[in-house]
């Protein structure tokens, strides 16, 4: 038996496994996990967990390097199995590493220098030692106690809020990319010579997580919003491979493509087909399926049933609003439908969010995830074109008028602009984001006058002399042949070049989700590449001022001007470098002055009016803007409450008007603010209801009668009722609910002024003040707060808020 491991011929890993294989308790302590170590560990110890073994595992966020994904990836396999903590003393140093097994016969204790991390079990220089109780039994004890101690005393459960919440703030430390270098080289070694296939990596283990719990809580619907190079499709593809029947959806043919072969890459039996243009094979477990051809009915219909999948994938789902979309989602009934967007964004993404009940269940955006190292940080150059005067230039319903932008920026002097800054700052592999065609050929010919090889990427028929098929040219530019490609937005989705180091925009950001995904068309992690350069060429143009914030990774919409002083007050992902010429930091804050947080919820109200094309309501707002809904009812700049801000932007009609001052207003106010940590008071408040009527009463056999439906059709409710007051409630009889509503919800809201519950003539009323304002106009208020306080809660619910 070898005591002392050295890790020169022997590893660490190899006892470790054998001990493991054997052991009945298993406690580990380590002062980091990282995700590459708790890959080679979480299979062996999954199937002593299966078999009872006693597990604990306690490390630490001292210095920031326990990953996220780490933990995810125990969580996920392990689920209650397992104990996991963290040391909870951060003013103390915490370095120990040590594992214990234990069975009938034996206690052996491994102590030394090694983490939980691939290098350190399987690749590193690190000492341990072998300690056996029956050799040393007072030091094993001595260890044995201190762990205890530690573990009981100094630490807490990483619940899934408290691990989300470490999730959210993580960013990697410098000594972790170092030690990922090495880990980088060691895994890509092993992995070549065992032949070993893709496995679910850094974001990807944690929405794998998150996925999972949402299903349980009885969730079959949902979006990830994921920045452009984090994995979106290798996520789907690992969520959804054990499913019968899954069908995947996207707009262009190479996104199917590369869908097709990274299921082929987790598994090379599986059995695909493609529904598109030249194919109707609907016969593969994994269907890939183009949406122009699966949404016209004669496909959609005779082709397949409503049932016809388990798991439906919709990607790129911020084009789902569109009409082809929404065919293919209101016919299939599958068990799942995961929508895959870059951003979470409402105001680019209009209402995508109703149609997956607004279950964003897993969100990383661009900023943390360079921050967690996934992609490469970027150098930021905001250059000041003072070419293009965009306040001459027609601007209607938030876009610039095509033709008169195209004839502004194609002009000699602001190609010379350009081109000073490219031979400045750009690196070998260039893509260049144009207004239109037009304009990308004007700036390819132009560039090429100047002996730069540079092409041009578009739609047109028109021949083109500096044209090139954009699978050619993307090829060409890998290989160094040509130095730039100018193109349209027909870059911006499904089109990876993961050598690209540098990004020109040449027009105005006039969508977020656009400027993030052209941003990103450059992150993706590539050897030897540190940096994405981004020149960005800036003028007056609405909405220039939130350039800041978007690179900062926060969301324009949601910040308050009043909360920053300058374009310089913000925090940018590690490692990334903003350069901002200095009149354009007059500038920002210049047009910032005239951009209230006001000015926003009006803008963002009427917007959605000429959407909806009806007057937008809370659960309208909630679900399509970006502004944060309190801001409308507990709002600094408006009065409190709804129906103010609809007198103060004059959108209040006659009826509304006259409830200002009233009981009625304050019904509305205590609707709209009451407590909600459980959703009981939402069926005694629909038992008001009558075919969509607000009644004066209900008799407190219709309230539990609302209660007895709401615990049986809601199955997300149903989640909250694992306790033991609410133990065996499938076998509660309509008295037994009645009862229930009675002792709770009924009691809490007759509290207040608004309600009223009659216990001799067993009623739950309104108010007698508020019966003579009984209207349609009030029962569209009430219907209205109660489903946006319901699916208010449950987002909450689902981010562990």
């Amino acid at each position: 038996m070898i005591n002392a491991i050295t890790g020169r011929d022997i590893h660490l890993y190899q006892s470790l496994i054998k001990e493991l294989k054997k052991a009945e308790e298993i406690k580990i302590i380590v002062s980091f996990l990282r995700e590459s170590g708790a890959q080679l560990l979480v299979r062996d110890l999954k199937k002593q967990a299966f078999k009872g073994a006693d597990i604990k595992i306690l490390t630490s966020k001292y210095l920031n390097i326990t990953e996220p994904s780490a933990i995810y990836l125990l969580k996920n396999e392990l689920g209650d199995l397992a104990e996991i903590r963290f040391f909870n003393d951060e003013e103390i140093s915490f370095h120990p590493k040590a594992y214990f097994f234990e069975n009938e016969s034996e206690k052996v204790l491994f102590v030394g220098s090694s983490n939980i991390s691939f290098s350190a079990l399987h690749a590193g220089i690190e000492w341990n030692y072998r300690l056996e109780e029956e050799k040393d039994q007072k030091a094993f004890n001595d260890f044995l106690t201190e762990f205890k101690d530690l573990y009981n005393n100094y630490s807490i459960p990483i619940s899934d809020k408290v691990l989300k919440k470490y999730a959210a703030d993580w960013k990697k430390p410098s000594i972790s990319r170092e030690i990922d270098k090495k880990d980088y080289i060691q895994k890509t070694k092993k992995q070549l010579l065992d032949k070993e296939k893709p496995q679910p990596r850094g974001a990807q283990i944690d929405a794998l997580y998150e996925l999972d719990l949402a299903r349980k809580e009885g969730v079959s619907e949902g979006v990830v919003a994921a920045a452009t190079g984090v994995g979106k499709t290798y996520l789907a593809a690992f969520d959804s491979l054990e499913y019968d029947k899954v069908l995947f959806v996207a707009h262009r043919e190479e996104i199917l493509q590369q869908a097709a072969d990274t299921y082929l890459a987790l598994d090379p039996q599986k059995n695909i087909s493609f529904f598109d243009g030249k194919n109707k094979n609907k016969n593969g477990e994994v269907v890939f399926a183009s949406i122009q051809t699966l949404h016209k009915e004669q496909y959609l219909e005779e082709y397949f049933s409503q049932a016809e999948f388990n798991y439906i994938i919709i990607d790129e789902f911020h084009h789902a609003a569109a009409d082809s979309y929404l065919s293919i989602l209101n016919y299939f009934e599958a068990d799942f439908m995961l929508g895959l967007t870059a951003t979470p964004y409402r105001m680019d993404n209009k209402d995508i969010f109703e149609l997956c009940n607004n279950n964003l269940i897993f969100d990383i955006d661009l900023r943390t995830a360079i921050n967690r190292d996934l992609l490469v940080p970027f150098k930021y150059f905001g250059i000041y074109d003072q070419e293009v005067n965009y306040e001459e230039i027609d601007y209607q319903n938030g876009k610039y008028n095509s033709k008169e932008l195209e004839k502004a920026l194609s002009t000699h002097k602001r190609a010379d602009l350009i081109l000073e800054n490219y031979r400045k700052h750009a690196g070998d592999r260039t893509l260049g984001f144009c207004a239109s065609i037009k304009h990308a050929k004007y700036m390819a010919d132009y560039f090429k006058q100047n002996q730069i090889k540079a092409v041009c990427v578009h739609s047109s028929t028109e021949k083109d002399p500096n044209f090139m098929d954009r699978k050619k040219a993307v090829a060409k530019l890998d290989k160094n042949e040509i130095d730039i490609i100018f193109a349209v937005d027909i870059f911006n989705e499904g089109v990876d070049i993961p050598s690209l180091d540098t990004v020109l925009f040449l027009r105005p950001t006039e969508s977020y989700v656009v400027f993030l995904q052209q941003l990103g068309r450059g992150l993706r992690k590539y050897p030897n590449k540190e940096y994405l350069k981004v020149l960005d060429f800036i003028g007056n143009y609405k909405r220039a001022h939130y350039l800041p914030l978007l690179l900062s990774g926060q969301n324009p919409m949601e910040i308050d001007n009043k909360r920053y002083q300058s374009s310089e007050d913000f925090e940018y992902p590690e490692l990334c470098q903003v350069n901002l010429d200095l009149r354009l930091i007059n500038l920002f804050d210049k047009m910032k002055e005239n951009d209230p947080l006001e000015t926003r919820m009006k803008d963002e109200y009427f917007r959605l009016k000429d959407y909806l094309d009806r007057r937008p309501m809370r659960l309208d707002l909630y679900n399509g803007s970006d502004i944060e809904i309190k801001n409308y009812l507990n709002s600094s700049y408006y009065e409190k409450g709804y129906l103010r801000f609809l007198a103060e932007i004059g959108e209040i009609n006659k009826t509304e008007k006259s409830w200002l001052n009233t009981i009625v207003e304050e019904f509305l106010l205590e609707l709209e603010n009451t407590r909600m940590n459980k959703l009981y008071k939402i069926p005694v408040l629909l038992s008001l209801l009558e075919d969509g009527e607000l009644k004066a009463e209900a008799k407190m056999e219709k309230v539990g009668l609302s209660f007895m439906n709401f615990y049986k059709d809601d199955k997300r409710f149903q989640k909250d009722l694992n306790n033991k007051k609410h133990k065996g409630w499938q076998q509660w009889d309509k008295k037994r609910f009645i009862r229930e509503a009675r002792i709770n919800p009924v009691k809490y809201l007759s509290k207040r002024k608004y309600f009223i519950h009659d216990e001799v003539n067993k009623k739950f009323l309104l108010h007698r003040e508020i019966k003579k304002f009984l209207s349609y106009e009030l029962s569209r208020h009430f219907k209205d707060i109660v489903n946006f306080r319901k699916m208010q809660y449950y987002n909450k619910r689902l981010k562990n808020i």
